[in-house]
């Protein structure tokens, strides 16, 4: 049964495996699994993205690829304040993509409601105004649990867990390769 589910997804492209049953999708999973690499695929492949880091300076390098190619920006939010105003101002540039990473970092900090609730019912007004997508990547913890699981599940359409090499979601399984200049897959 595996090997055929596998099978139905081979050779599609990563975007349209994502985005086959929602215009809003979640993929978690621990630091270094490749959620990064796979959400600047993502936003390489589809254009006219937006790619917003909560995240330390640390994952510069991996979005120096995002430099020059035109229509997929970057920006860093530091506090919800700046992720909201983020998530606004990409909002009325007419793009086909938001990606978040990671949206529960700042909700690490304070474990506050509104400071994960508000920015994801603005991406949800965002996906739900038009041809839009988002895709929100969630860390783990040392558990394996995702903080903010709920309120990732509620908002989401379809939600994936990353592996170092594979993105499994409801009985579905994509398997990829990251490579020097990219991501292969679905293998």
């Amino acid at each position: 049964m595996y090997l055929n589910i596998f099978e139905e997804f081979k050779d599609l492209k990563i975007s349209d495996y994502i985005f086959e049953k929602g215009s809003l999708v979640s993929i978690y999973g621990e630091p270094g699994s490749g959620k990064t690499i796979i959400g600047i695929h993502i936003a390489l492949e589809l254009g006219d993205s937006v790619y917003i880091s909560t995240k330390d300076s640390t994952y510069r390098a991996r979005v120096e690829k995002l430099k020059g190619r035109p229509n997929v920006y970057f920006t860093q939010a530091n506090n919800q304040i700046e992720l909201t105003s983020a998530i606004l101002n990409a909002s009325k540039l007419n793009l086909k993509l938001i990606i978040v990473d990671t949206m529960n970092y700042i909700y690490k900090v304070n474990r506050a409601k509104k400071e994960i609730e508000l920015p994801l019912m603005l991406i949800q007004a965002f996906v739900r105004s038009g041809l839009n997508r988002a895709l929100l990547l969630w860390d783990t913890s040392s558990n394996n649990r995702v903080l903010g699981e709920l309120f990732m599940r509620k908002f989401s359409d379809d939600v994936f867990r990353i592996t170092k090499g594979e993105i499994i979601g409801n009985l579905r399984v994509c398997k990829f390769k990251i490579l020097e200049n990219g991501v292969l897959g679905c293998l």
